[in-house]
């Protein structure tokens, strides 16, 4: 099979992030913090430019594995730590995608669609997406490619449209911390979410051609495009209409669009090029879980059908994600889809020390060391601190349920 290409393998991460943050979390955003949502992103920004620092150089020194940060922890902390990354990540995955397709189906409803369908349209595209996921990641590649193009078109005509007929006001920016420290830390919270796309690159890697130089740089590029958009997105939605009219919709910019009486060309590119990056992102997060899934099997940390069949680790991914639709809420299952992506990455930093220690050499080293890797540890412990109490009862749960799957795998191998 070809290989993935530098801007096949930067696609399918920008695919992830712009879909989840952009157009379905950015309005949550605003509405728990206000305008500091601006700097509640450039949180997110600075620890997701740290953490991906991090998985750069581990995809670099770790580049045979399908498992993304799974696998940088079962390789530097051992097959325990290992297992609970990869199976918060898993979970995580399938959430996330449950999230992203209530998104797809709230711009649909947008144009018109009935809402009574839009449950049953976020079934059909988990389906539809699992079966071009089990066809190979190469035609979804080609997919991420054009579709991703698509976004950034759309995301272009909002902030160009915004921009030619609101005012800037210093009064669209008042008062800056509305809901004080603790709106701020639950605005990241969700930053964090959109951002979390960039590990799906680092699954990709034995896929690259020359990965682990190749996905390093993918990673960066990613991180930088998606954060100068995310900047520039929340500063038109602030001056387009007053941050408290955003109400956690799933279609953020076509409310804001609406609120601006845009006319329908304008309305209807945006619509669709959200209904694209949704699409996307439920594609990316899909790919990155049943690789994840397959490499836990690979290793012998789940059952081993898990790798001997292509299509099984892809059905129990989408399985989830369509049973997690039920809670209908795009904010409440990201921030419960953050418990498992914070604590991932929290691990990063320490996995980057162990390999440096070890002294495992890549084609790319962090940076700042060891400072960035600190910063990235003390900023994910601030973050998973303040997810709120069903965030963090549901990711103590989810932790239980592991640790109880894992050794008792462990046990019945053993014998």
């Amino acid at each position: 099979m070809r290989k993935l290409s530098f801007w096949q393998a930067s696609a399918i991460g920008l695919g992830n992030i712009i879909g989840a943050g952009i157009f379905v979390l950015a309005g949550s955003a605003i509405r728990e913090s206000g305008p500091s949502a601006l700097i509640a992103f450039l949180i997110t920004a600075s620890l997701a430019s740290s953490v991906g620092l991090n998985s750069a150089e581990l995809s670099s020194k770790i580049s045979d594995v399908q498992g993304g940060v799974y696998s940088f922890a079962r390789y530097a902390l051992g097959d325990t730590m290992g297992f609970i990354v990869g199976w918060f990540r898993m979970i995580s995955y399938a959430i996330s995608g449950s999230a992203v397709a209530l998104g797809f189906s709230g711009y649909f409803v947008s144009v018109g669609f009935p809402d009574s369908y839009s449950l049953h349209l976020s079934v059909l595209l988990i389906v539809i997406l699992s079966y071009v996921e089990i066809r190979g990641v190469k035609m979804a590649a080609r997919a991420e490619e054009i579709l991703v193009l698509v976004n950034l078109v759309g995301l272009a005509v909002f902030i160009g449209y915004v921009l030619s007929v609101s005012r800037i006001s210093v009064g669209d920016f008042k008062p800056i911390f509305p809901y004080g420290l603790t709106g701020l830390l639950r605005a990241a919270n969700i930053g964090f979410f959109a951002y979390s796309g960039f590990n799906t690159i680092a699954t990709l890697t034995p896929d690259v051609e020359n990965g682990d130089r190749v996905v390093p740089k993918s990673i960066i590029f990613s991180i930088v495009v998606s954060t100068t958009l995310y900047f520039l997105i929340l500063f038109s939605m602030l001056i387009a209409m007053n941050w408290s009219e955003y109400r956690g919709v799933a279609n953020p910019l076509s409310l804001a669009l609406t609120k601006l009486s845009a006319p329908s060309p304008i309305t209807l590119t945006v619509a669709f090029s959200a209904l694209t990056a949704t699409l996307t992102v439920t594609l990316s997060l899909i790919i990155a879980g049943s690789r994840t899934t397959k490499q836990m099997g690979r290793d012998g940390l789940l059952p081993s059908f898990f790798n001997r069949d292509e299509s099984i680790p892809t059905i129990v991914i989408s399985g989830i994600m369509i049973v997690f639709l039920a809670i209908g809420d795009v904010k409440t299952i990201a921030l419960i889809a953050n418990f498992g992506v914070i604590f991932s990455y929290m691990l990063s930093g320490l996995e980057v020390i162990i390999l440096r220690r070890k002294g495992v050499i890549g084609q790319f080293s962090s940076p700042g060391y060891p400072y960035i890797q600190i910063v990235s540890m003390l900023l994910s412990i601030l973050l998973i601190t303040n997810l709120g109490f069903l965030s963090i009862e549901i990711g103590i749960f989810t932790l239980i349920i592991g640790l109880i799957i894992h050794f008792i795998h462990k046990s019945l191998r053993v014998r």
